[in-house]
């Protein structure tokens, strides 16, 4: 007789289920199904494993405490003592917040606290902050209150209040917006170099304006700019040329996740939907109304979050993060990518009815056709794929199939182990649509695990890290911190070099922006950097990565030609014409003797050496002074003489050289500023 068990996170059903299945003929059997990439054979040999049979998901998260959240309300009012000392207004922000993330969403402490959050930004003049809290309020929907009189009178009364609120903050935002165009223009013509902490808040206040790619839309790479094209070989498979010459700084691509996730650390930092910091200084932090791990920097947010991805998700939360390890963390972050992709995949056929505002409680459908497709392969050939509609849209599912998994390359215990998360998290979403009256049968279930298990696979060699930008004062960098992981299909298509001609951004909602280095000539590939670049670690150390994470070894031209850092002070200038080297000027030196003129022995094209020397130190002058006014907080004044800077440099000089990375790296420390950044 069978008993069932119950299982509430990830850790507690691996270890059980790894040893069962890497016992006997089990684990002979799962190797010849990973061997054949027969993902359904391997997921129907581990089902029937009495323990995985068995097993049963509950709910697992941090649900409300009206208890304690009564507790914190009463320590906000300050009339709770501490070592005899009374809580006043400086904690009181701080206690109110945790007092709106504890309590029910239906009880009148959530109200109260969220008009006092309100109350409490007003009289501190932070207007801006008042107004989301009211947002907050106002979206409220009656039902949530009209099970009494007396409920439903505490919820009109406090929605009162925070309309005479929103009321009184947009009329002073309208005073403060006009002083302060009246202010800007008497002290115009008188300006002073910011502070650096001027210059931090100015950053981290503003939202970053995404950018559109440069010139036509590409006809069926939707994300993509018409200077790129889709192509296909055996050696590289399917990969990205540019159509045209394409400039330093060209926007190419500007693309939305499929699907994206958030580590467990940025939880409390970032804003779960759309990443952006919650420590600037017009940021609040508002709770899902359920459960007290994750914040929005908006009711926008958390409604978006909510109708997409987070009610299948939200009851079974700690599943995914129990373990505070960082390398536990990363993994269940991408446990928790792919569990958003059957979300994105499965109920695709309720985008539209998302898209239009539905209802919170409205029941979702399977896909049929997305079934389908996982199990019965499609039988597209890969040259043809940028001739069909499969990246007209970021969520089709179709272009997610295609991406590269490695399934056969890649040892067999790594199938066992993707095939047991596979499996887990199918049993999580199956009974999360369980606990909406949606019934899964086994073929369902079956072929929901397929999905994941290819998903999984696709994450390990596709998936991109979301990236917000933090500033050093010390160093005037703004440093890379890691917020979560995203799958894009049109991005993923993009080659690894260690010397890539392109950078990626990250923006809000994980929108990714790729804009070239460097010059790209017309036929030559687009390509990324997966790993290190060759300046950063050695050839062996960078080609055993790329190898043992995607199953390629590099040849890129940094890997061939063993570039070597450092680099010495010297450029090799090149023929315009035909990239013949030509001579050598040294960087740093600094004496006016003339330098004779030469001439290509290829093309036998005449250079004037003491030209270009003397234009060389004037373009490094551009560089120097843009790298002033990155100190100052000016980077779009900065940007254009980088550009310049390197499309000289790109022109008479060949690569590798220190000038082209030092430029490089400005170029990408504007760019960080841009995009997504924090404190």
């Amino acid at each position: 007789m069978s008993v069932t068990k119950r299982c509430i996170n990830f850790t507690e059903f691996f270890k059980t289920a790894y040893d069962a299945a890497t016992e006997g003929s089990y684990a002979d059997n799962f190797k010849e199904l990973s061997k054949n990439e027969d993902r359904e054979g391997m997921i129907k040999a581990l089902i029937d494993l009495p323990y995985i049979q068995n097993v049963k998901i509950v709910e697992s998260y941090r649900g409300k405490d009206d208890i304690k959240a009564a507790e914190l309300y009463e320590k906000s009012r300050g009339t709770i003592a501490k070592d005899g000392i009374l809580h006043e207004d400086i904690d009181r922000c701080s206690i109110l917040t945790e007092t709106l993330f504890m309590a029910s969403v239906t009880s009148r402490l959530f109200l109260d606290a969220l008009l006092d959050c309100a109350q409490y930004w007003h009289n501190s003049k932070a207007f801006v902050k008042c107004l989301k809290y009211c947002e907050c309020m106002l979206a409220l929907s009656e039902n949530l209150y009209d099970k009494t009189t007396e409920s439903m009178n505490d919820f009109l009364e406090r929605r009162k209040a925070c309309i005479r609120l929103e009321h009184e903050c947009s009329k002073n935002l309208k005073i403060l917006s006009s002083q302060d165009k009246r202010s800007h223009k008497k002290c115009n013509g008188n300006r002073s170099v910011p502070t650096e902490d001027t210059l931090l808040v100015g950053w981290l206040t503003r939202a970053p304006a995404v950018p559109t790619v440069a010139g036509k839309q590409h006809p069926i790479l939707k994300s993509c700019s018409d200077a790129v094209a889709l192509q296909y070989d055996e050696q590289r498979g399917r990969h990205l040329v540019a159509t045209k010459n394409i400039k330093a700084g060209t926007v190419l691509i500007v693309e939305s996740p499929f699907a994206y996730s958030t580590n467990k650390e940025a939880f409390e930092r970032n804003c779960l939907h759309c990443h952006v910091t919650l420590k600037s200084n017009d940021s609040v932090k508002v709770p899902c109304h359920f459960c007290q791990t994750v914040s929005f920097c908006s009711e926008k947010c958390r409604k978006e979050a909510w109708q997409t991805y987070h009610r299948y998700e939200c009851f079974i939360f700690d599943a995914f993060n129990e373990n505070d390890s960082e390398q536990t963390q990363r993994h269940t972050s991408h446990l928790l990518l792919a569990y958003r992709m059957i979300i994105a995949g499965f109920l695709s056929s309720n985008i539209d009815k998302i898209n239009k505002n539905t209802t919170e409680s409205e029941i979702p459908c399977l896909n049929d056709n997305f079934l389908q497709y996982h199990i019965r392969p499609m039988n597209e050939k890969s040259n043809d794929l940028g001739m069909c509609p499969v990246y007209d849209d970021p969520h089709n599912y179709r272009a997610i199939l295609n991406l590269e998994t490695n399934c056969t390359k890649i040892e067999p215990s790594i199938n066992l182990i993707r095939a047991i998360e596979a499996i887990f998290l199918a049993k999580c979403f199956t009974f999360v649509l369980s606990k909406m009256d949606v019934v899964c049968l086994k073929e369902t279930f079956i072929s929901l695990a397929v999905a994941v298990l290819h998903y999984l696979q696709a994450i390990n060699c596709n998936a991109y890290e979301i990236v917000e930008n933090v500033y050093n004062k010390k160093t005037h960098v703004w440093e890379p911190r890691n917020v979560g992981g995203a799958i894009y299909p049109s991005v993923s298509l993009v080659n690894h070099s260690c010397y890539p001609n392109v950078i990626r951004h990250s923006y809000p909602s994980g929108i990714v922006v790729v804009r070239t280095l460097r010059f790209v000539g017309k036929g030559t590939e687009i390509l990324d950097c997966y790993g290190s670049h060759w300046f950063g670690e050695g050839r062996l150390s960078r080609r055993e990565y790329l190898w043992k994470k995607y199953c390629f070894l590099c040849a890129c031209e940094a890997c061939t030609q063993n570039w070597q850092y450092p680099l010495p002070e010297t450029m090799n200038i090149k023929c315009r014409i035909c990239s013949e080297m030509i001579g050598v000027i040294a960087l740093n030196d600094k004496s006016a003797q003339n330098i004779s003129n030469k001439q290509c022995p290829k093309c036998a094209q005449k250079i004037d050496m003491n030209k270009i020397k003397n234009q060389l130190k004037q373009s490094v002058e551009k560089r120097l002074y843009a790298i002033s006014k990155m100190y100052e907080g000016h980077y779009e004044q900065a940007l254009p003489r980088l550009l310049e800077h390197i499309q000289f440099i790109e022109k008479f000089f060949a690569a590798p050289n220190m000038e082209t990375i030092k430029t490089q790296q400005c170029i990408i420390q504007c760019y960080n500023a841009f995009g997504c950044t924090s404190q």
